[in-house]
């Protein structure tokens, strides 16, 4: 009897050390192997030599050290011996319509408040002649542009006019069609009633309800703008009956700040703040705005290109930090940043906040890298979905090869990331497990197409 219960719990342990993982870890969608791999778990920031194991639901299996197990299998299986391998980048904060304005006004300011003088005006100018349906291809070149650069999820603030719904929905069509992970963010649109915006959103959110268990919509939003006390009440109240997630472009303009200020009392009174709202661009704040946002749990989104390329200004990345902010990145739109590049938004940040306070101290490259793609997950409320390689997540990865474009020796994987690396050291992107961009080439769409659809619509427009 002893010796039976002896080999009975002689064979339990050997199933459990060696025939679960084999179970567990069996038949894969893609399994990369001899990665450097990079997390980007909480905790967890230390490269590792190891595998990655993404199911047939896209999700990632299994991530671990050294060799995968054996009898791991896939239906790809990757060698990434001397490359590395990171979450997709998050674009907390994009426009992906501008896509079709690149280089427009580049001598003017973001917009004079509370007038809109300067780029916004351009912009809206320019986009008055166009028709839903440019959108969707507008759309479509933007989240394309957006993968070939790494970001495979994305916060988009949807364009519309007078609550047409017509906007709406072909940016929906253009976002699923694009393949990249999203939050869309609905746009209120026109000098109606309250009931008149619940009544036009109450229709485009029947409508997206057929694509809710799609894997590719991480949630719904609602694009914040604070033109009037009256305007941000009525965001406030559907923000709360249809449980949306909200990011407010806030404090962008260097123009009248003491007014810009003065209204964040609204947002206090409407009950805004909190985890499911954040706030775009938010560069000129101060201590009781900073205090309050922190203690209510809300985020800031930093677009560090555009804050340049349209003379925001600089936010203060350190102190808000020091306060308990919690922080995104966003590549903002092709009209005010021109390139959605995430390799370049880290580096102008990183620097500037460097001159700023004349410190290499003050900010590190793994703390660039952290905010574009956990810290973008957390402020978004999507950081069980993506941001960090873990299983029970989506397979969004890169692969980075610092020999593509050479950037070696590698003393150091995230400097050599962050402080090195481009868009043509990106080796693949892959979205769920698939692979859509290889080596700067889109596998599933075709650019060419697209740009030329684009470059057709708006030359219609100027004729």
């Amino acid at each position: 009897m002893t010796c039976r219960l002896c080999l009975k719990f002689a064979l339990s342990i050997f199933a459990a050390l060696f025939l679960s993982p084999m179970v567990s870890l069996a038949a894969g969608k893609l399994l990369i192997v001899h990665a450097t791999v990079l997390t980007m778990k909480p905790g967890d920031d230390a490269p590792f030599f190891g595998y990655i194991l993404v199911g047939e639901d896209g999700k990632i299996q299994a991530v671990g050290r050294g060799e995968a197990p054996a009898g791991t299998s896939a239906a790809v299986v990757y060698d990434a011996r001397g490359e590395y391998v990171m979450p997709g980048f998050i674009s907390a904060h994009s426009h992906l319509s501008e896509s079709a304005f690149r280089g427009l006004a580049t001598d003017q300011h973001v917009y004079e408040y509370p007038s809109l003088a300067g780029w916004v005006d351009a912009l809206q100018t320019a986009e008055l002649p166009m028709i839903p349906e440019d959108y969707y291809w507008y759309t479509l070149q933007g989240a394309l542009d957006h993968l070939v650069h790494g970001i495979t999820s994305v916060y988009n603030f949807s364009y519309a006019r007078d609550n047409n719904l017509g906007f709406q929905t072909y940016i929906w069509k253009a976002e699923l069609d694009s393949g990249i992970r999203f939050i869309h963010s609905y746009e209120l649109s026109g000098d109606v009633s309250a009931a008149e915006h619940e009544a036009a959103f109450a229709k485009f959110y029947e409508f997206t309800q057929k694509d809710a268990a799609n894997p590719q919509v991480l949630r719904l939003a609602l694009s914040g703008w604070i033109s009037s006390p009256r305007d941000l009440a009525i965001q406030a109240g559907l923000i709360r009956k249809y449980h949306l997630y909200s990011e407010i472009h806030y404090l962008e303009s260097p123009a009248n700040v003491a007014a810009q200020q003065a209204n964040f009392k609204y947002i206090v009174e409407d009950g805004l703040l909190g985890p499911d709202v954040s706030f775009g661009h938010f560069i000129h704040t101060n201590d009781e705005i900073l205090r309050q946002t922190a203690a209510a749990g809300s985020g800031m989104v930093w677009n560090p290109l555009s804050n340049g390329r349209l003379a925001s200004g600089i936010a203060d990345i350190p102190k808000y930090r020091a306060m308990g902010v919690r922080i995104g990145m966003g590549v903002d739109g092709e009209g005010s940043s021109d390139l959605p590049d995430p390799f370049e938004n880290m580096r102008a940040g990183l620097y500037v906040i460097r001159a700023k306070y004349e410190s290499a101290q003050v900010l590190q490259p793994i703390d660039v890298l952290r905010f574009h793609t956990i810290g973008s997950a957390q402020v978004l409320g999507v950081a069980d979905k993506v941001g960090s390689l873990e299983p029970g997540k989506f397979g969004d990865i890169l692969v980075i090869d610092t020999h593509l474009v050479e950037r070696g020796p590698v003393r150091d994987p995230v400097a050599a990331i962050v402080l090195a690396c481009d868009e043509t050291n990106l080796k693949s992107v892959y979205v769920g497990g698939d692979l859509l961009v290889n080596q700067g080439k889109l596998t599933k769409s075709d650019m060419t197409h697209v740009s030329q659809e684009v470059a057709a619509r708006v030359q219609r427009k100027k004729n």
